[in-house]
């Protein structure tokens, strides 16, 4: 075999072995996308986002989501406080998101734009469940990736993002009742405190709620 034959016969080999390993992972993909997602597990025990033995209203409004909750605190002005970690977990998104009038990314600092949670926190805690957290002053004081600890410091409250009052937007979401996995709308549930119910569960009928934050593991 004269040495072109052997390099035509190598490269054909090779291509024979990217079409295969191509197949494969494709079949993979195809086999996951078919399976449920796992199992939810328990949920953790969540606490309120904020120091220990602080009051905070919770409330909503006409056109939030229906679990979706707005938190003002009841002992003085909102913005500056300090938002808490509702229990352990990965930080899975820490950083900016929103978007002025015309589509375009909003610069970071920036108040009253049109979309997204401005300076923000997603934590996943594992078996599905995920805590989010928006509308913070500055940059979070975690980063994606990071382990965090109930009770860990993450932001402060501010008004950033699609708002321009001072407070916290938060919920507590189950993927595991969206097979896409997507954390969306669908998955989003009526948030626990210490185990006691909320009380936020629609955006047009929920009355304001009032709660004592238990969150002291730090």
């Amino acid at each position: 075999m004269t040495g072109r034959a052997a390099y035509r016969w190598a490269v054909l080999g090779l291509i024979a072995v990217c079409v295969a390993v191509s197949w494969t992972v494709i079949k993979l993909r195809a086999h996951d996308a078919d399976r449920p997602p796992p199992p939810t597990g328990p949920r953790p025990a969540f606490q309120l986002p904020f120091t220990c033995g602080e009051v905070w209203t919770l409330t909503t409004y006409p056109g939030h989501d229906d679990f979706d909750i707005d938190f003002f605190f009841t002992g003085g002005p909102t913005g500056g406080r300090t938002v808490l970690a509702s229990a352990a977990g990965t930080v899975t998104w820490a950083g900016w998101s929103a978007t002025l009038g015309d589509g375009q990314p909003a610069p970071p600092g920036s108040s009253g734009t049109r979309g997204g949670l401005g300076y923000g926190v997603i934590i996943d805690h594992g078996g599905n469940w995920y805590t989010e957290y928006g509308h913070f002053a500055a940059v979070p004081k975690v980063r994606t990736g990071a382990r965090v600890t109930a009770g860990q410091p993450i932001g402060v409250v501010g008004h950033t993002g699609s708002t321009t009052v001072d407070h916290l937007h938060y919920e507590q979401l189950d993927d595991g009742r969206d097979p896409k996995r997507t954390r969306g709308n669908g998955d989003k549930v009526e948030a626990l405190f210490d185990g006691v119910p909320s009380g936020i569960t629609s955006d047009d009928s929920s009355p304001d709620q009032t709660r004592t934050s238990r969150n002291c593991a730090s």
